[in-house]
């Protein structure tokens, strides 16, 4: 990666902290010159040291495993990896993910291509770089030449503030817009593009913030793709589907999953063989795809609840919920039960009874998808992204 900061004007600013300006030629004499012998793991922080730990061990012909709880010495061997980045663990045990340096220039130039990210572009960061989106957001502004606007952590007002005077390009997760616009509802100018992805949207999120000069674009994507694949095109209606990256395939399994195909998509797993490079990566999303090529996320296959033989999306479930004024955040699971198999149940955060929410719920859902549990909680568990 280091030759991708290279390519570019020595003076160019490349990173931006509230202290200084990081350039491009600062920067690769930095990685140059730090020493790297063999793999290595790094835990990174949003701060300059990081991103040069991390960048020079992926220029280095080695690879870095980025922030996983085990030591070195239980780690598989990397083999071909510039890197290795663990998915969330929001639905399950997280697995080491080998991204090679094919897969991160592919990434880079199909997101390049996709929203006309340049030199003149500020992206804003607060993402933590071990998850796919922090660190895609470095490799791909390297790659283009921008520069890139770093946060020390994710502060709502602060963040907000950097947005209406500092940055063109930025990445939230929905509960950061969320919290963004319930700090500073606006208005907002000057900027191209708001990727929003990583979790489901509520209904009247993307309205309420393309109202506010806020031009948010859906996003889909994993760490088993560099992060992101599909993107509402700048300049679309506001509506919750991606279109496509170049370069990359979409498509549908008979059981409706989302599988995705294309040079940015890993070779596999940590200590698990390599799959073809024409070989469908089948997710675990739920989608449709439209006429246009665009797909949207309907849910997880691995988290349908069967109640009493009904199918139940906790999505469809928790995105009706989230529209209750007094619901702060909201997450819906499966309870064992004797008589129906599983319960619908809800854990949230808020001042509401749960005899309203019920009655509310009624209102808008079908029976069997009515919790029957609810639980009202001082903070729900979230990733690192903040996502419940």
């Amino acid at each position: 990666m280091i030759e991708w900061l290279r390519a570019h004007p020595s003076d160019r600013v490349f990173l931006e902290t509230a202290e200084r300006s990081h350039t491009y030629g600062e920067m690769v004499e930095r990685i140059a010159v730090r020493p790297v012998e063999g793999v290595e793991v790094v835990r990174p922080r949003l701060d300059v040291i990081s991103i040069v730990d991390l960048l020079a061990v992926m220029s280095s012909g080695t690879a870095v495993i980025v922030g996983p709880d085990q030591e070195l010495a239980a780690v598989p061997d990397p083999s071909g990896a510039a890197c290795v980045m663990y998915t969330s663990g929001t639905t399950g045990v997280p697995k080491g993910v080998r991204l090679t340096p094919t897969n991160w220039e592919a990434a880079a130039a199909g997101s390049v291509k996709h929203l006309g990210h340049g030199p003149d572009d500020t992206w804003l960061l607060a993402m933590p770089l071990h998850h796919v989106a922090g660190l895609g957001i470095i490799l791909r502004s390297a790659y283009a030449g921008g520069k890139v606007r770093l946060l020390k952590s994710f502060e709502a007002g602060r963040y907000a503030r950097e947005l209406q005077v500092r940055a063109t390009i930025a990445s939230v997760v929905p509960t950061m817009l969320q919290r963004i616009l319930a700090t500073n509802p606006g208005p907002y100018y000057g900027l191209r593009a708001v990727l929003v992805g990583g979790g489901p949207i509520p209904d009247g999120l993307l309205e309420r913030a393309h109202a506010v000069g806020l031009p948010v674009l859906p996003t889909y994507g994993m760490t088993e793709t560099c992060g992101q694949v599909a993107t509402l095109r700048p300049g679309s209606p506001i509506e919750k589907k991606a279109h496509p990256l170049p370069g990359v395939e979409l498509t549908i399994t008979k059981d409706g999953r989302i599988a995705v195909r294309g040079p940015q998509t890993s070779p596999g797993y940590l200590g698990e063989p390599d799959r073809r490079s024409d070989e469908w990566f089948v997710t675990g999303d739920l989608g449709e795809i439209d006429p246009d090529g665009a797909v949207r996320v309907i849910g997880r296959a691995d988290d349908v609840i069967i109640s009493g033989g009904e199918n139940v999306d906790p999505v469809e479930v928790e995105l009706a919920l989230a529209g209750h004024s007094q619901m702060d955040r909201v997450m819906v699971v499966g309870v064992p039960s004797e008589e129906w198999g599983y319960e619908v149940g809800c854990l949230y955060e808020g001042q509401v009874d749960p005899s309203g929410l019920e009655a509310w719920a009624r209102a808008r859902l079908p029976s069997h998808a009515v919790p029957r549990r609810w639980r009202q909680v001082e903070e729900l568990p979230v990733t690192a992204l903040g996502e419940p």
